[in-house]
């Protein structure tokens, strides 16, 4: 194998021990379309935050959502 297919393998590792430990935890993955705009503030938000990713953030909106539409 060369250096390139090594890191490739590397990478596949990763993301499947990840994928795995989401689903242990009870987490399922969600995939969707956002308009430009929502991403932009998204971005920025986790950049305010300090955050890595945008997921906890749509996981905070959603759950915001919820509790405050069924009250």
């Amino acid at each position: 194998m060369n250096r390139s297919t090594d890191k490739a393998e590397t990478i596949r590792k990763k993301v499947a021990a990840h994928r795995a430990k989401q689903a242990a935890a009870g987490r399922s993955e969600v995939n969707t379309y956002l308009s430009t705009e929502m991403i932009q503030k998204l971005d920025a938000l986790k950049k305010e935050r300090g955050v890595a990713s945008r997921a906890p953030l749509i996981e905070e909106a959603v759950r915001f959502y919820f509790e405050n539409m069924r009250a």
